[in-house]
């Protein structure tokens, strides 16, 4: 064996898609429009931009589940 624990190997793995999920829901931000975030709130794109910014990993996730899906 390397001497590298598997521990390290699925750590880097949960971190690779936990980015690799942020990048998505961010980019998927950026690309939409104002009206399409289905909300009544002035300026949603700015603040789901700061938020996803701000709060990685959780906000990915509430992003998901309270824009995305609803698509």
């Amino acid at each position: 064996m390397s001497g590298i624990p598997a521990n390290l190997y699925s750590t880097i793995a949960v971190l690779v898609l936990v980015f690799g999920f942020w990048a998505v829901m961010l980019m998927d931000c950026l690309k939409r429009h104002e009206l399409e975030f289905h909300t009544e709130m002035p300026n949603p794109k700015h603040m789901w931009t700061i938020l996803l910014i701000v709060g990685v990993p959780w906000c990915a996730i509430i992003y998901f589940v309270v824009v995305k899906r609803k698509d």
